[in-house]
């Protein structure tokens, strides 16, 4: 009973000191940032030249539509074929004040952390913007050779 009491008050304890940042943190700052270069820069102007420093080569992406994702390379083909060369120009946009960062440590270092928010897709239409799905997301983000990679990603939810 002693040990599950002790267990109980570490888990307790551990989620005070390791559970979301504050949106001042420099870790969230550095969320926001990752999270413009993926979606804003690549997704939303077609620029992903810099996807391959930032997404890992095993990157696992699953989308309740569209099934699983699986490396870099795929995941920029996928983006450069489906949404930049697509028919019809699709935008993402976080839903402000949505985003929350958790930060994962191995005996104190850290090594990683979540992402989870909402986003919103519009899609351009007889010349203006139509809101789309919404929907949630969770990304780990994992420190691979001193550099943040996006490693694994769930997109679910996305509803009208």
């Amino acid at each position: 009973m002693r040990k599950i009491l002790f267990f109980l008050i570490l888990i307790f304890f551990s989620q005070i000191t390791y559970s979301q940042v504050k949106t001042t943190d420099d870790l969230y700052k550095t969320a926001k940032k990752l999270d413009s270069l993926i979606f804003d820069v690549g997704f939303n102007k077609c620029d992903l030249s810099h996807y391959k420093s930032i997404v890992s080569n095993d990157l696992e992406f699953y989308h309740d539509k569209g099934g699983i994702t699986s490396g870099e390379k795929a995941f920029t083909a996928s983006i450069k074929n489906n949404i930049c060369g697509g028919p019809n120009k699709v935008r993402r946009d976080l839903v402000p004040n949505s985003m929350k960062v958790y930060p994962l440590y191995n005996n104190n270092v850290l090594y990683a952390f979540v992402q989870e928010g909402e986003h919103e897709f519009f899609e351009f239409s007889n010349g203006k913007w139509v809101q789309g799905s919404r929907a949630k997301f969770n990304i780990l983000w994992v420190l691979e050779d001193k550099q943040w990679k996006m490693k694994r990603v769930l997109s679910y939810d996305h509803h009208l």
